[in-house]
């Protein structure tokens, strides 16, 4: 390959990249605005291409039907993508709807699994509930010790309303005595 076609090539592709960014953006901008459904369709090309924050960004609006019905299975499809590629956000956000059973069927142990994977990345809500889950015996087998290390990351985290969480679950469990 030439030294022309090489750099054709990185120019080609340093386009291509900026392609793809700026249509982030129009959604960003699409959505800020109101217009939903641009906004879903921007996103939509780039989660069928693998960015991790369009895959999240459309899960996230099919789970609450904004710019599309709400359609829980293409919310977890999108959010499945996302969270396997490491986006926080969508193994928190794959954790709740088990958790919850919003759109499944209720599954503490496949939850607890996503958790996991979000707090070992530093998310305060997943520590937060990793936590409860651990006190609970949902999804794993009751663990106090388990539970205050959980509860302690959560709290120590730079979320304040997961603090006041943390701290109100600490006292009521008594989990400084483990």
């Amino acid at each position: 390959m030439s030294t022309k076609q090489i750099l054709s090539f990185f120019l080609f592709s340093f386009i291509l990249i900026g392609i793809s960014r700026a249509d982030f953006v129009d959604g960003l901008d699409a959505y800020n605005a109101g217009d939903h459904k641009t906004a879903l369709q921007e996103w939509l090309v780039l989660a069928e291409e693998g960015d991790v924050r369009a895959q999240y960004n459309v899960g996230w609006m099919n789970a609450y039907g904004i710019g599309t019905l709400k359609d829980y299975d293409e919310a977890i499809n999108w959010y499945r993508k996302s969270a396997d590629q490491g986006f926080v956000h969508a193994q928190f956000n794959l954790g709740n709807m088990h958790l919850r059973g919003d759109g499944v069927e209720k599954d503490y142990a496949l939850a607890f699994s996503w958790f996991i994977k979000a707090a070992e990345q530093g998310d305060a809500a997943s520590q937060y509930n990793l936590g409860r889950m651990y006190i609970m015996g949902k999804g794993v087998v009751e663990n106090m010790p388990e539970a205050k290390y959980w509860i302690k990351k959560a709290y120590e985290n730079n979320d304040k309303n997961i603090s006041l969480l943390a701290e109100e679950v600490w006292v009521k469990f008594k989990l400084n005595s483990y």
